[in-house]
């Protein structure tokens, strides 16, 4: 592992948890964030991994179909992360994010449910995604880092 990709890893972990802490406050990610983090992909350019950028592509359809649905924020996040991580990378961190969501918003259904609470409907949960998007772009970084075979 060269130290220019670690500068690079360690950069967009801070980033990431950056759009993260800015999407729990004020449930928004700022676009200077998604720059900083496509521009990250740069430190280790390749021009395959701008292909990276198309992993948004579902839920950009998803926010076309249903626009109360998925911010353009996450779109961006994802693009950007895209650039970092190429396409496959990407794929797999959007994946695992979205799986870790699903989870969560079950778990605190149940939660609700066992304390006698009024569950939210589907509709009238809102969840801050890019934590979650964080965690799995996070989980393919690391796994890149210690010689994960997605590239």
């Amino acid at each position: 592992m060269q130290a220019d990709s670690i500068a690079g890893a360690v950069l967009f972990f801070c980033l990431l948890l950056a759009a993260s802490v800015w999407d729990l406050r004020k449930r928004i990610i700022p676009d200077s964030i998604c720059l900083l983090i496509a521009l990250t992909g740069l430190m280790d350019f390749s021009p395959v991994r701008l292909w990276g950028a198309l992993a948004a592509l579902p839920l950009l359809i998803a926010a076309l179909c249903k626009p109360e649905g998925i911010g353009g924020g996450d779109i961006k996040l994802t693009a950007a992360a895209g650039i970092v991580l190429g396409f496959w990378g990407c794929t797999v961190g959007l994946l695992l994010g979205l799986t870790a969501s699903l989870f969560f918003y079950l778990t605190n259904q149940l939660i609700k449910r066992l304390c006698k609470l009024e569950p939210q409907k589907a509709s009238q949960a809102s969840l801050p995604m890019a934590p979650f998007l964080s965690l799995g772009f996070f989980a393919v970084t690391i796994s890149k880092i210690l010689g994960g075979m997605i590239s």
